[in-house]
């Protein structure tokens, strides 16, 4: 039987999530309202500030629905531990709630930084740390000698694709460039562990995207 009205109280989350990624999808973050979303979910104004303060911590859920925050990925050696993370990235940068968002998310941080304070405690900064625990790891197996500056390793991965998504004009993201990321990345780290498994990412195909491995 179809029922139609208000989601149930279990489904009304994921209703604003699928609601939030839908308008950003179409229209952009800066037109991003709670109305837009609540009339989009079919909920109500009390039930969205039950769970969120403002559409500022909606967004951070929204991408840690759709892709995680990282902290399940263990291949067993650095070098295949970054390719996951650049994997998982590069879906994260071609998703068109961020290549839609970004610009207008940008803005609002900058006339109001407290607006990124949600998708850096809940999002950003749950990934980030996890770049300490994969280069621990490396250290254990001797892969690397220290595990030096993890910020800055998460930067030297993050940043080429950020480049790509912010600003007008310049190549999309492929697998060549995932790949001189996580090559530089490891060169900063002074991995002398196998790099074989680079080779996938340079390998694209016919539709210009580099073969993903099957989950």
């Amino acid at each position: 039987m179809v029922t139609s009205g208000r989601p149930r109280k279990s489904s009304i989350d994921d209703a604003i999530l699928q609601a939030t990624a839908e308008l950003i999808t179409d229209l952009g973050y800066a037109r991003l309202t709670v109305t837009a979303i609540i009339e989009r979910a079919g909920t109500n104004k009390p039930a969205f500030y039950r769970r969120f303060q403002n559409v500022a911590e909606v967004v951070p859920r929204v991408l840690a629905s759709r892709h995680g925050v990282d902290t399940d990925i263990d291949t067993g050696s650095l070098a295949g531990d970054l390719i996951e993370v650049q994997r998982r990235q590069e879906r994260l940068f071609t998703d068109p709630v961020v290549t839609r968002g970004i610009a207008g998310w940008l803005a609002e941080v900058e006339a109001d930084p407290e607006q990124g304070r949600p998708f850096f405690e809940h999002y950003l900064g749950p990934r980030r740390a996890y770049t300490r625990v994969i280069l621990e790891r490396a250290v254990a197996r001797g892969e690397i000698p220290q595990v030096g500056d993890p910020a800055w390793i998460a930067d030297l991965l993050t940043g080429p694709l950020l480049m790509r998504v912010a600003f007008p004009g310049m190549p999309r993201i492929d697998g060549a460039l995932l790949a001189r990321t996580v090559h530089s990345a490891l060169d900063s780290l002074g991995c002398v562990g196998d790099r074989r498994a680079l080779s996938s990412l340079d390998s694209i195909d016919e539709e210009g995207r580099y073969p993903r491995r099957a989950r």
